[in-house]
């Protein structure tokens, strides 16, 4: 089977999507949004195994299942910074971290064209998320743009010939440098808070 296949028996399996039921765009999007977050991944493969994804990884999944399933697609990436003026959401003690000093991060998003329009589409936090005040997408509307899950700096369009994750690896190098290490740790305890917030 082919990944979008892979995808909707995943999602069926797990009692997520109808079997009766044929994906579109916006069912797509909802079920990878709403995927639970993990810190990093590194193949769309992984996430179906474990139906959770990192913020990054849901965008490749996103693109992918988007190309497969037939409408045009591009990768993009985002250069940011996270501050407590911008995500006034995060748990105290992630607050201060930032307080001091901002964390730079690179950001993924999809922008596709559905139907004659194209649109950003953002699937960073689950839906259960926006309880906690973070900035969600709870509504897919064909040629809409969402809400970024950041206030980028610098956009980057992922060539088609640089696989996602090689791209993704020069662009940390890149952006963040040498808080790379306090950047995993930073977005691998706000995973897990939000998860422990979230879990149903």
């Amino acid at each position: 089977m082919g990944l979008l296949a892979d995808f909707r028996a995943a999602a069926v399996e797990r009692h997520r999507f109808p079997d009766d039921e044929r994906l579109t765009p916006a069912s797509m999007f909802a079920l990878v949004r709403d995927m639970p977050l993990m810190a990093e991944d590194r193949h769309p493969s992984t996430a179906l195994d474990a139906w959770t994804a990192s913020r990054w990884m849901k965008h490749v999944l996103l693109h992918e299942l988007y190309r497969e399933f037939g409408l045009t697609s591009v990768l993009i990436y985002a250069a940011h910074e996270v501050t407590p003026a911008l995500w006034p959401w995060l748990p105290a003690d992630l607050l201060q971290e930032v307080e001091g000093a901002a964390l730079p991060d690179v950001h993924a998003f999809v922008r596709a064209q559905v139907g004659a329009d194209w649109m950003a589409l953002d699937a960073t936090w689950p839906q259960a998320a926006g309880a906690l005040g973070v900035r969600v997408n709870d509504h897919f509307e064909a040629g809409r743009d969402m809400k970024l899950a950041c206030d980028p700096d610098e956009l980057f369009h992922v060539p088609d010939d640089v696989p996602p994750l090689e791209y993704y690896e020069s662009m940390i190098e890149q952006v963040v440098g040498g808080q790379r290490e306090r950047r995993e740790r930073f977005f691998g305890r706000l995973a897990a808070w939000i998860e422990e917030r979230t879990a149903s």
